[in-house]
């Protein structure tokens, strides 16, 4: 009995070892035939891992599509923030390169910086928007035209916290006015909700992307007063909740 328990147990370990590293070394030899204007092999490799596992374990859809964002040039990438899996999620839009702002303290754990900076191209951003440094990275790689996704509400939240007041920090908004790069706005449903990033990450779900016409801005690409700043500011939050209402009517 107990060695036939052990066989089985060798059979687990070796098909859980087995199916990762297949997937993996099919990946890399597609990886070159799909890859991305901006993209490494490295790079290559991990979007179609992420893919698979967006498609596959999130059961993903894009509603309408993806059309909107450039195939070259800046772009900002805005969308509400409810798991863990959201930065991978949105990542499926498009085949460019998207460098995420994120928290000093999950950019700096250990043993994943190296993945947040080769595979993210993250740039790291105090939570409290004091961070001039992180502002000049944005602004630079924007201007390289280069595309840039964060989630305004600065962490995870619920659905329901986007209908608040200043539910939505200001950078996006300055970001967009003083680069004058398209914003595109995107509604995030049936993502894993955990404050947990792990949980977020490892439960599967059915999720969609509700995907915005691009905003742009008047007398973009000048130093913005901060009246200017939070007008577009609040712009931002209502096409997000534009795109809520679509995405949940309230006869569902």
């Amino acid at each position: 009995m107990l060695e036939g328990t052990y066989s089985v147990l060798i059979i687990i370990a070796v098909v859980l070892v087995a199916l990762p590293a297949a997937l993996i070394a099919l990946c890399c030899l597609l990886a070159p035939f799909l890859r991305g204007p901006e993209d490494t092999f490295m790079l290559s490799v991990s979007r179609l891992l992420n893919t698979i596992y967006c498609r596959v374990y999130h059961q993903l859809k894009v509603i309408p599509g993806n059309d909107h964002i450039p195939d070259s040039g800046p772009f900002i990438l805005v969308a509400n923030h409810t798991s863990g899996a959201d930065p991978s999620l949105v990542s499926c839009l498009t085949n460019r390169w998207i460098h995420y702002l994120m928290a000093r303290e999950y950019h700096e754990t250990f043993g994943m910086h190296w993945f947040f900076n080769a595979i993210m191209g993250a740039i790291p951003v105090n939570r409290d928007g004091n961070d001039l440094r992180a502002t000049r990275s944005t602004l630079r790689m924007l201007k390289e035209g280069k595309g840039i996704g964060l989630f305004p509400q600065g962490g995870i939240r619920t659905p329901e916290e986007l209908e608040g007041e200043n539910a939505a920090k200001m950078g996006a908004a300055l970001f967009a006015l003083w680069s004058g790069a398209p914003l595109i706005p995107v509604y995030i449903k049936g993502a894993p909700a955990f404050d947990s990033i792990l949980l977020g990450i490892i439960c599967p779900s059915r999720s969609r992307l509700y995907v915005g016409e691009p905003l742009t801005f008047e007398d973009a690409g000048k130093r913005p007063s901060r009246e200017k700043i939070e007008d577009a500011s609040e712009k931002i939050l209502d096409a997000i909740r534009l795109l809520k209402e679509e995405a949940e009517p309230e006869n569902d």
